[in-house]
């Protein structure tokens, strides 16, 4: 929070630390961490009353990386409308927040 501060006039007017820390220092490694903890995503489970959905776009994260190249539906067609806009953004456009 101190180097935050010493940069937050000049780069982050507006920003709170806090937030920015946790959107970018957590967030990516709560994603690092699924990824070392989770060998086989079919062990999230799907039909968790509380935690299903969460489990199903968990699923999707750790399998899918790209849109192009994912055989999901919904990405694919994405990617394909976008690659006629863009090709090497779309090329490059992840389904998740992935290192």
């Amino acid at each position: 929070m101190h180097e935050f501060a010493e940069h937050k006039k000049d780069l982050f007017p507006g920003v709170y630390g806090e937030a920015m820390f946790a959107s970018t220092v957590l967030h990516s490694l709560a994603h690092t961490l699924m990824d070392w903890n989770l060998e086989d995503p079919l062990w999230l489970d799907l039909d968790n009353p509380r935690f299903g959905i969460m489990a199903q776009i968990g699923r999707i994260v750790k399998v899918h990386k790209r849109f192009k190249g994912s055989g999901n539906p919904f990405y694919e067609a994405v990617y394909r409308k976008a690659a006629r806009i863009n090709k090497e953004l779309a090329d490059n456009m992840d389904t998740c927040i992935i290192k």
